[in-house]
């Protein structure tokens, strides 16, 4: 079953049970595939549908940061509700201690030991699964070492 039918499926699912938070964050992100899909001119596929929910998740964790330096602790919460919503439609992401072991295995296998090299190997690898901006934090330290 495809990202996008899931995420069809699961708009009927929060209808049914009134959830209106699950509804609204459902309904925004379909709304945003859509969009993505007009400026392409062509249908998603699944990995293009997952990077349009990263960039979604990326902008709810950076929202989330500016309500909670603003003091709205009202909004923080239901960011959180529709954040927690898009992370079930990715897949399972990789903690700090698994991302820093790959990346000292991926780095230690290069020939060259310099930035671009390795980050172009590494998210070869570890794309989607784990956060970009830890990914780069463990690439710089491990081409320091």
């Amino acid at each position: 079953m495809s990202l996008r039918t899931q995420i069809t499926d699961q708009i009927k699912t929060a209808m049914k049970a009134r959830d209106t938070v699950t509804l609204n964050a459902l309904r925004y992100i379909l709304s945003t595939i859509k969009n993505v899909e007009i400026d392409a001119k062509h249908e998603l596929n699944d990995e293009e549908v997952l990077n349009v929910i990263q960039k979604e998740v990326k902008n709810r964790r950076e929202a989330i940061i500016q309500f909670q330096q603003g003091g709205r602790m009202d909004i923080v919460t239901e960011e959180q509700k529709k954040l927690d919503v898009l992370l079930k439609f990715l897949p399972a992401q990789l903690s700090q201690q698994d991302v820093e072991e790959k990346v000292r295995a991926i780095v230690a296998a290069l020939p060259s030991k310099d930035m671009p090299s390795a980050m172009k190997a590494v998210m070869a690898e570890l794309k989607g699964k784990a956060d970009g901006k830890m990914i780069a934090d463990a690439v710089k330290v491990a081409i320091t070492i």
